[in-house]
């Protein structure tokens, strides 16, 4: 029987609109602060970051193991079909060190639309075969704050407002959007809700 070895680097490709928190998310997980290096084709380290290119590694000098590929998102069907073809060449190149490891798809939860149509376009077109996709969804301290309000609002003493605000939000977010990704063609494999320390 063959021996699996383990990769000495673990690839993701993040996907995600403009101010989903992308950036700060890879900081938290390499423990990382600034921008990471960026890396050619060829591995080639550049000078600066020009311009968005899935193709380009990120690297944080003191998480060497994680290497990231970043897409911009879906501005147009050109980029969708970027990012298509990235994730079908990457997901069986037959190596462990170039090929895809894991998608986390960011979704911000600080707007009303926490998923567009094409987001699930996405979930409903693409199919990753065994990259499996997280679903993580982004600054759920604010909507904690939007319980908590409301709940003060309603006469609920503050630390009991305090205590049943993040269960609300989940429970809010588990009823009117987490259906939405259950039935997708292609649903996440998992999802991830994050939130820093709530702010009441």
């Amino acid at each position: 029987m063959a021996e699996i070895r383990r990769p000495d680097q673990f690839r993701i490709l993040i996907i995600g609109r403009p101010n989903a928190g992308k950036t700060t998310i890879l900081r938290a997980v390499c423990g990382a602060e600034g921008e990471p290096d960026v890396y050619d084709q060829v591995g080639n380290k550049l000078v600066r970051r020009s311009e968005h290119n899935i193709e380009h590694s990120l690297m944080f000098p003191s998480s060497p193991g994680f290497v990231f590929h970043d897409s911009r998102g879906f501005e147009s069907a050109h980029e969708l079909e970027l990012i298509r073809k990235f994730i079908q060449e990457r997901a069986h190149l037959g190596s462990m060190k170039n090929q895809l490891h894991a998608i986390w798809y960011c979704f911000s939860v600080d707007n009303d639309m926490f998923i567009t149509g094409v987001d699930k376009y996405f979930f409903d077109t693409i199919d990753t075969g065994s990259v499996p996709v997280i679903a993580i969804f982004t600054k759920f301290d604010i909507l904690d704050s939007a319980a908590f309000n409301t709940l003060s609002a309603g006469g609920v003493p503050f630390k009991e407002a305090q205590k049943m605000a993040p269960e609300r939000t989940q429970a809010r977010f588990n009823h009117n959007f987490l259906p939405l990704l259950q039935k997708v063609a292609h649903p996440p494999r998992a999802v991830v809700c994050l939130r820093s320390e709530a702010q009441f």
